[in-house]
């Protein structure tokens, strides 16, 4: 009986919330990937090859076995020989999904009511079908290579071809049906009859309601599209007016956005919570950076999307969050994009640098409330800010990765992983301070294994 309410209560609150606030590289050894989701509690990370988790654990999101939380990063059993380049884990709202590079297998643990975990198990409020403390395995029959953890739903790419599955209440599976999918279904139709399988899948991103795919024709000169469906409450898929209560309507089937202002190539895709974010790339002949423009579209509920939108205000039509110009090989430019619910981080470094030297940085913009953007402040952004509270550490800084997990921020910093943000829940490797009544930290500090 106390599962069974616990499971009402999650679905009632997850639901809710996600329908108002939805929500997101790398060294030798570690890596934290880049996700987004609803409202995170949880975070997973590689160290050494291997998979660690921390935060709540009330539907075994940790992988661990148990339903324990954890304020220490915790190792997920047999999780390892994640070897970088190549491997990656994304952390839902209360699920997780890993892949070893080169693999045509997913792993996946925690919550599965809705059929996220894809093992095509019935749901049910009961053990093992409505959640999972241990890692269950999705066989993809093509080598995976990039994976989305959603609000309740997943997306993964295998083969080139995009799949998706898990709850699909606001059409977010793609497939032109409210049903749930409790096992990864081909989306092989876009919404205007589009044969999508004419093109290859390179990446996907999932937010609280809505999906993301940048598809690309390959070939020698090959052109990119964005495609995004899902729920459409604030204009995240890219249609509706520019009134709030007119984007109710959702997409049934991916809907190709327009960036008719851009004449570059879009190169990378990320979600925030009930937004979405496009990387506009400006190359030379030579294929050398010469600009970039980061395009986002959805709610601006605290300055995420820049000031090309009013805050608490939608756009359905992609504006420009923020431009880099490469004038020079020292130009700053991003190097990884990694979002919560409502924030932002940037890797950002030398355009002509291809691992980090010293010269990278961390920027933020966005919600600030728990100090997620980590510039020693609690105040929101619409504009870049710098992350702070580096003096201490060893000179110059070397930032190698960054990553994003609800309302939490990470870095890896001299090889070693330090996180900033809500640590309500031990999300981010410490002990929740429950004297001051502040879990929350405003600069990095070292995630404890």
């Amino acid at each position: 009986m106390q599962n069974c309410r616990r499971f009402r209560l999650l679905i009632c609150a997850g639901l809710l919330t996600a329908a108002l606030s939805g929500c997101g590289g790398s060294s030798t050894n570690d890596h934290i990937p880049s996700t987004v989701t609803i409202f995170y509690s949880h975070s997973v990370v590689f160290r050494n090859h291997s998979t660690f988790t921390m935060g709540y654990n009330g539907f075994g999101q940790l992988g661990d076995g148990t339903l324990t939380k954890r304020e220490i990063a915790v190792h997920v059993p047999g999780m390892d020989n994640m070897v970088l380049p190549g491997a990656k884990a994304a952390a839902g709202n209360e699920h997780t999904m890993v892949f070893g590079n080169m693999s045509s297998l997913i792993s996946t643990w925690g919550y599965n009511l809705f059929g996220q975990l894809g093992v095509g198990s019935q749901v049910s409020t009961n053990y093992p079908d409505a959640y999972s403390p241990k890692p269950v395995s999705v066989w993809m029959h093509a080598t995976v290579s990039d994976i989305a953890a959603g609000g309740y739903h997943s997306l993964a790419v295998a083969g080139d071809r995009l799949y998706a599955w898990g709850y699909n209440g606001y059409h977010q599976v793609g497939d032109d049906t409210t049903t749930n999918a409790t096992s990864p279904v081909l989306i092989i139709t876009g919404r205007d009859g589009e044969d999508l399988t004419q093109f290859q899948a390179k990446q996907v991103a999932a937010g609280g309601l809505h999906s993301l795919a940048l598809l690309t024709t390959g070939g020698a000169t090959p052109v990119n599209y964005v495609y995004a469906w899902g729920g459409n409450a604030y204009g995240q898929v890219g249609f509706g007016k520019t009134s709030f209560d007119t984007y109710s309507a959702s997409s049934t089937r991916p809907k190709r956005m327009t960036f008719s202002e851009a004449t570059g190539t879009i190169e990378q895709i990320a979600a925030l919570g009930n937004a979405s974010l496009a990387l506009e790339v400006q190359r030379d002949i030579l294929g050398t950076i010469t600009s970039e423009t980061l395009w986002g579209w959805g709610y601006n509920d605290a300055g995420e999307l820049g000031t090309g939108i009013a805050a608490l205000k939608s756009s359905s039509v992609p504006v420009k969050v923020t431009t880099f110009s490469a004038v020079d090989g020292n130009s700053l430019v991003i190097k990884k994009i990694a979002t919560g619910t409502n924030h932002i981080l940037l890797l950002l470094g030398p355009r002509d640098s291809v691992a980090s030297d010293g010269r990278w940085t961390v920027q933020a913009i966005g919600n600030n409330f728990y100090g997620q953007l980590g510039d020693d402040t609690f105040t929101n952004s619409s504009t870049l800010v710098q992350l702070l509270g580096l003096s201490g550490l060893v000179q110059p800084p070397v930032i190698t990765d960054i990553a994003a997990f609800g309302t939490s921020s990470f870095a890896l910093i001299n090889g070693t992983w330090y996180a900033w943000g809500n640590n309500n829940m031990g999300q981010l490797g410490n002990t929740v301070d429950t004297t001051s009544g502040v879990p929350y930290f405003k600069t990095p500090v070292t995630v404890k294994f």
